[in-house]
């Protein structure tokens, strides 16, 4: 399907009425009927932001999206929107739409973990969870206190459906949902004559990818964009990094792991942890990077200096070292780092393991990963904290499972999979991961036309103030990788991308003193868009 057909698929709306039914108590509640899928639900709380109250509207529903050409219903997309309540003649307020990845992820983790102003509460530290969080408290570090915030379930997830096969197939694509989601903030900044607000994008995981879509598909719509916020996952402007460095840098990521669980020599663990991750990505710059460019010609001292720096950076048994590129695999160094404890890494944060006797030869999966295992209600969409949220605090209600990536029930099988994929993940089995074309179609005569440039460089090129900001946990991802990306992209993007590294996983947000940290940083970043404009 050419780019011109799918936008044309996903270009047009309707409007919808409102419905504000009264939250009741979970333990009185009458039984609801479903909420009318053209009506929003429409309620009213208060979040203390420092010490003081802060008053806001929610909004829970679905956006329609319809085929332009025919005015079929396409899909449904279910949002969670919070504005703040203000008087009358005061400046815009940002407005950011957030998700979450997979790509079969909802926004839970990123609404209820994460950023709303209701959430989990938990231990402080994301190593001290005790199992999947019952109660929902207030959120003073909130984004609420800085930018209307929309929590998107992108087509799939949630309460997000395609209506027909067909559509689905379309959508769950990475163009297609891309345009997807940009269709449900047009619609959604006409709905609400939101378009003086500054327009602000954040995705996490594969939600980066979505965002970096998204903004590409904006920019072709000229709708401008203050900031796009990359979390735990991809950048792409076009740059290029040597694949032996690019290689070598996530050393960052197994140092900063190793020194956690004291796996390093004496003197690395007495220097400290930054200082032991600095000296790590010199010697990968130096010496690392040059022999994974090359490993063939190394010489026998040559290969063993190698391994020895491994070793010594790593806390890893160089016989776990891929003999031929001299690479160590991430699940690898997960499996072995603490095998004399007979435990197994988590794959989204490797502060935290599991004995390696549970995983049944398994991995990355909520049930045997020991970074995943306390939101495993929440990836299946089966947290009873979640639903009474929606539920009887937003007032939306819906007899639909709340769908997360790992959450299979009453669903038909998909009738193709995908062998390299997770076998419990529904969403893998069905995505389409093949990316927007990037040539045209080819010339009778002549030079072919040019590559087309990555979604995020296109809107970077068409709006001169639009800025981006990387986030990632230094254990989860290589930090150094990132910051090398950076610095290879092009000289006049440089100064538009700020990048910072947290003490955390995957979800950055699951520390308390992370995510409050983050916060500052989002309202430094909104306030830097904004003023750019």
């Amino acid at each position: 399907m050419t780019r011109r057909s799918l936008r044309a698929l996903l270009i047009a709306a309707l409007g919808c009425a409102s419905l504000a039914p009264a939250p009741a108590p979970h333990a009185s509640a009458p039984t609801q009927p479903a909420t009318p899928p053209d009506q929003m639900a429409v309620t009213h709380g208060q979040v203390a932001v420092a010490g003081k109250p802060f008053h806001y509207t929610a909004r829970a529903g679905l956006i329609p999206l319809y085929d332009n050409d025919t005015g079929a219903l396409m899909a449904r997309m279910f949002i969670v929107a919070y504005t703040a309540d203000r008087a009358p003649g005061q400046p815009p307020r940002p407005l950011t739409f957030v998700w979450n990845g997979g790509p079969g992820s909802s926004s839970s983790q990123v609404h209820l973990m994460g950023f709303g102003p209701k959430g989990f509460k938990t231990a402080a530290t994301y190593p001290q969870w005790k199992g999947p969080p019952k109660e929902i408290i207030d959120r003073p570090d909130t984004w609420l206190a800085f930018s209307d915030l929309v929590f998107v379930d992108p087509i799939g997830t949630g309460y997000s459906r395609a209506t027909t096969d067909a559509y689905r197939d379309i959508l769950y694509t990475q163009h297609g949902d891309g345009e997807a989601v940009a269709e449900m903030i047009r619609i959604y900044r006409t709905r609400y004559d939101a378009f003086d607000q500054p327009l602000f994008l954040a995705g996490e995981s594969y939600g980066t990818t979505r965002a970096m879509e998204v903004a590409g598909d904006l920019a072709r719509r000229r709708t401008p964009v203050a900031g796009v916020m990359l979390i735990s996952g991809f950048y792409d402007v076009g740059q290029s990094v040597p694949r032996g460095l690019n290689q070598a840098l996530e050393l960052s990521m197994f140092t900063a792991t190793a020194w956690y669980h004291k796996r390093l020599p004496a003197d690395l663990l007495a220097k400290g942890q930054q200082a032991a991750v600095d000296e790590a990505v010199a010697w990968a710059r130096k010496t690392y990077a040059p022999a994974l460019e090359n490993p063939d010609a190394l010489s026998a001292d040559g290969r063993a200096a190698v391994l020895a720096g491994l070793r010594r950076y790593t806390g890893l048994d160089p016989k776990y070292v891929e003999a031929k590129t001299l690479l160590i695999d991430k699940g690898v160094f997960t499996d072995h780092l603490l095998e004399d404890r007979d435990e197994v890494l988590g794959r989204y944060d490797a502060r935290m393991a599991l004995p390696k006797s549970s995983l049944a030869g398994q991995s990355w999966l909520p049930t045997h990963d020991a970074s995943l295992a306390p939101m495993l209600d929440l990836m299946e969409g089966t947290s009873v904290p979640l639903i009474r949220y929606i539920r009887d605090t937003l007032g939306y209600h819906s007899d639909l499972l709340y769908r997360g990536p790992f959450g299979e029930a009453f669903h038909p099988l998909p009738m193709v999979t995908n062998p390299g994929g997770l076998g419990d993940d529904w969403m893998t089995l069905m995505w389409n991961r093949v990316p927007r074309p990037k040539e045209g179609p080819p010339k009778a005569d002549g030079p072919p036309p040019p590559k087309e440039a990555p979604p995020l460089r296109q809107a970077m090129d068409a709006q001169p103030h639009l800025l981006v900001f990387n986030v990632r946990g230094m254990y989860d991802g290589d930090c150094a990788g990132l910051d090398e990306a950076v610095a290879r992209s092009d000289a006049a993007l440089r100064p538009r991308v700020r990048n910072r590294c947290y003490p955390a996983g995957h979800m950055v947000y699951t520390d308390d003193a992370v995510r409050l940290q983050l916060s500052h940083d989002f309202a430094q970043f909104v306030r830097d868009g904004v003023s750019a404009r």
